[in-house]
């Protein structure tokens, strides 16, 4: 009785480390995040090749850190339904910037523009169908004493 008990115990060790290793998540693509520094102009990297009709990347400019907001951009990854999401991870700002605009440009020229009003959350986001190759995408925020000034401007590659 005690063989058997034995038996089973090491198959039901044995099922467990093999369903283990099948229910393990799929590698999440890695995600673009960009915080705001205080740094009176910086320059956004600027890519090898010029997509026709969107341009390059610009100077940004940063929040002055009772402004200061985090945001992240990043893409579903579906070819079938290609969105791209532009949201708010948080922030000293988030009670003062009044608007934070988003716009994608993509490849052909085509430009789109969604607005976050207030009240800010961390999470808050908008979604823009765009190109599955590459889009570029700007923020443009405004705050008391600072104005509208754009602090994202960059290509994001479609992953």
């Amino acid at each position: 009785m005690k063989k058997i008990a034995l038996i089973l115990a090491l198959a039901g060790v044995i099922l467990f480390l093999v369903v283990a290793g099948c229910t393990q998540a799929p590698e999440t693509p890695p995600v673009t995040t960009t915080q705001t520094t205080v740094l009176p102009t910086t320059s956004a990297p600027v890519t090898t090749t010029k997509p026709t009709g969107m341009g390059l990347p610009g100077p940004t400019q940063t929040l002055p850190p009772q402004y200061s907001l985090t945001f992240q951009v990043q893409t579903n990854g579906r070819t079938t339904d290609p969105l791209t999401y532009v949201g708010i991870n948080g922030g000293n700002g988030m009670n003062f910037v009044t608007d934070v605009e988003a716009i994608l440009i993509t490849p052909d020229g085509t430009s789109q523009s969604k607005t976050m009003s207030q009240p800010h959350y961390s999470g808050q986001n908008v979604s823009f169908p765009c190109s599955t190759w590459q889009n570029r995408v700007e923020i443009w925020t405004t705050a008391p004493d600072v104005g509208k000034i754009k602090v994202y401007d960059e290509i994001v590659p479609f992953k």
